[in-house]
This record gives C-alpha cells, sequence and structure tokens, in this order.
C-alpha cells in the first residue's frame, strides 16, 4: 500500500485504498475460514470455500488485467503470479471438499451432539 500511495497520483490513491481493503477482507475471510474448520466441536467448511471463491473471482480479474496488460503487450510476469496463486486456491477448495475431509466434519458433528453440545453454545 505504502509503494503503491507513492507512486499515485490523480485519483490513484483512491485505488490503492481500495484495493488494500480488497486483499485484507479476503485474507480476513481466510482467516475466518481456518478458525472455522478448526472449530474444536462444530468445524465448517463453508467460511474457507466462500473465501475460496472470492479469490478465485479476484485473481480472476487479476489474470484479466494482465493479459489486457499495459500499452500494447500482455503483461506475462504478473500473469503467471496471478495463475500460479489461483491454482493454489481452487487445489485448496479441492481438498476441503474431499469425501474425508467431509466425513471428518459429520463425524466430529456427531461426536459433539452425542457430548450433550449444540452448535453455537458458548463454553
Amino acid at each position: 500500500m505504502v509503494a503503491g500511495l507513492a507512486g499515485a497520483s490523480g485519483g490513484g490513491e483512491i485505488a490503492v485504498v481500495l484495493l488494500t481493503l480488497i486483499v485484507g477482507a479476503v485474507g480476513v475471510m481466510h482467516v475466518l475460514g481456518v478458525v472455522r474448520l478448526l472449530h474444536r466441536l462444530f468445524p465448517n467448511t463453508g467460511t474457507m470455500a466462500m473465501a475460496g471463491w472470492i479469490t478465485v473471482a479476484v485473481t480472476g480479474f487479476g489474470v484479466f488485467r494482465s493479459f489486457l496488460g499495459r500499452g500494447d503487450k500482455p503483461d506475462l510476469v504478473t500473469m503467471l503470479v496471478w495463475v500460479v496463486l489461483a491454482a493454489v486456491v481452487i487445489a485448496l477448495m479441492v481438498l476441503i471438499t474431499r469425501p474425508s475431509v467431509t466425513q471428518w466434519v459429520q463425524a466430529t458433528h456427531a461426536h459433539s451432539r452425542q457430548l450433550g453440545h449444540t452448535p453455537g453454545q458458548r463454553r
């Protein structure tokens, strides 16, 4: 953000701040997704999946903008970075939707209910 603000002028500061907020919000969603996935009594993959889809959308936009490039040619290095980031996020989304993860979540929920816990219960 600091480097972007140092080089921004003519309204570019607003774009840099908005981009920083978007990236920060996506990061917070990923942290919340991990926290919800690792919850001791009632793990949930929904927040992680939502964070993943939002990240895929942001990276898709980045790939598109890199393809347009600056001037007359695409910015291939930046596009490669966006594609790698998108591939990592898609791989994580595939991993959290594996049947073994779903079975683990269901088994943990069932065990927590057998112990008398209910979703949303505070300790």
